[in-house]
C-alpha cells in the first residue's frame, strides 16, 4: 500500500553546535562494523528502500539540498547503493515546525499513504526480525488505521526526551492507542501513559518511524494554521493529538523490535557510532 516516504530534515541541529553550523545533521558519519562509512540519511534511506519504499521526498533547504544531492552523486560514483530510485526534494525555507515540515511534503504524497522518517534517527532492528521499518509498514498495510506509530520500550528518566504513548494490546507489538502526551513529567506518565504488559517503570514512546494515511494532512493543516496566527511553530505532535481524538479506533501503534537511535544529541549519535560498529547486518 505505501509507496511513498519523507524526510525531513531541515532542524536547526542546535543540540549538536558547533558542527552543525556547517554540516546538516543528515550528514554525519556513521563507522559500521564492516569498515564502511556512510552518513545518516544514507542508513535512513537504506530503511525506506528495504520497505519496498523507491519513491522519497526529503523536505529541506535548498542548501542542504545542496549538500544532500553532491553526497548522492559521490554515492553512486563510488559504486555504493541503498538508495532509492526516485529522490525529490521539499524545500522548507526556513524552519516553521516539524508539522509544517510534513505539511509541505503534502504535494509529493498526495492521498496515499506514506512513511514518515526522521532525519535524525537511526535504526537497529534485533537479529533475526525484520528492518525496523518494515515491521511499521507490514503493520499499517495489515491494519485499516489511520496511522501506525512506531514505538518502543523506555525508562522514566527518558520521558522528558520524547512523545509517550499508551495503548491497548491487540497482537504480539501492535496496540489501539490511548493516550499521548508529548515529553509528560513522570508523575503525568505514570497516572495516565501506563501500557498494560510492560515491565513496571517502562513506557512506549515515538520511535521516530510513522505511517499515516491522508487524514494527517487536514491535522496539520489546521495546526499549521493555527501556529501561523500565534506566531509559533506547528509541530507534527499537536496534529498526532487531533488525529488520535478524531479516531480513536483506529490510531495505531507498532512496537518494533529493534532501537531507534537519536544522532541529533550527542549521546544518541555516541550510542549510535557503538552500535552500528557492533551491528549484524538485517537484510
Amino acid at each position: 500500500m505505501i509507496q511513498k516516504a519523507l524526510v525531513p530534515i531541515a532542524g536547526k541541529g542546535t543540540r549538536l553546535l558547533p558542527v552543525t553550523s556547517v554540516l546538516p545533521k543528515a550528514l554525519l558519519p556513521i563507522v559500521e562494523r564492516r569498515g564502511t562509512i556512510r552518513c545518516v540519511i544514507h542508513l535512513i534511506l537504506e530503511e525506506i528502500l528495504a520497505a519496498g519504499i523507491e519513491h522519497v521526498g526529503i523536505i529541506a533547504s535548498a542548501k542542504q539540498a545542496d549538500m544532500l544531492q553532491e553526497y548522492f552523486e559521490s554515492v553512486s560514483a563510488c559504486g555504493h547503493g541503498g538508495l532509492p530510485a526516485d529522490i525529490e526534494y521539499v524545500i522548507q525555507s526556513s524552519p516553521k515546525g516539524f508539522g509544517n515540515a510534513v505539511l509541505l511534503g503534502g504535494s509529493f504524497v498526495g492521498d496515499d499513504p506514506f512513511l514518515l522518517l526522521l532525519g535524525d534517527h537511526i535504526h537497529l532492528a534485533q537479529e533475526g526480525k525484520p528492518r525496523c521499518a518494515v515491521q511499521v509498514v507490514s503493520a499499517f498495510d495489515s491494519s485499516d488505521g489511520v496511522s501506525m506509530v512506531g514505538v518502543q520500550q523506555i525508562s522514566a528518566r527518558q520521558l522528558s526526551r520524547v512523545g509517550v504513548v499508551s495503548g491497548n494490546r491487540l497482537t504480539e507489538n501492535t496496540y489501539l492507542c490511548t493516550n499521548f502526551i508529548e515529553k509528560p513529567d513522570p508523575a503525568t506518565a505514570r497516572k495516565t501513559l501506563v501500557t498494560g504488559g510492560l515491565p513496571d517503570g517502562m513506557f512506549l514512546a515515538h520511535c521516530g518511524i510513522y505511517a499515516f494515511g491522508p487524514d494527517i494532512f487536514d491535522c496539520l493543516s489546521q495546526v499549521d494554521d493555527v501556529a501561523r496566527k500565534r506566531g509559533g511553530e506547528a509541530e507534527l505532535a499537536d496534529a498526532q493529538s487531533l488525529l488520535l481524538e478524531r479516531h480513536p479506533d483506529r490510531y495505531f501503534l507498532c512496537e518494533i523490535a529493534g532501537r531507534a537511535y537519536d544522532v541529533g544529541t550527542p549521546g544518541g549519535y555516541g550510542e549510535a557510532q557503538i552500535a552500528f560498529q557492533g551491528r549484524t547486518m538485517i537484510e
